[in-house]
């Protein structure tokens, strides 16, 4: 890499530790992209995929994950 790449990687590493500096962002940001890359797997494993069938998956492992800690 040049010296130049290294710059450019370290200003966007910087950049992306300004905008996740406390656990809460990090989450809210984790959550905000799960969708797309469960969508990406579900394509690679041959699944349908779209978005309405993943919010229904979504909603009933939500139930499941829930009954389970009762």
């Amino acid at each position: 890499m040049t010296h130049e790449q290294l710059q450019q990687l370290n200003q966007r590493l910087n950049q992306w530790r300004a905008r996740h500096a406390d656990v809460e962002s990090l989450q809210a940001d984790y959550r905000q992209h799960v969708p797309k890359f469960t969508l990406s797997s579900m394509a690679m494993e041959n699944k349908p995929v779209n978005p309405e069938r993943l919010a229904k998956l979504l909603y009933q492992t939500h139930f499941i994950l829930e009954e389970a800690t009762l």
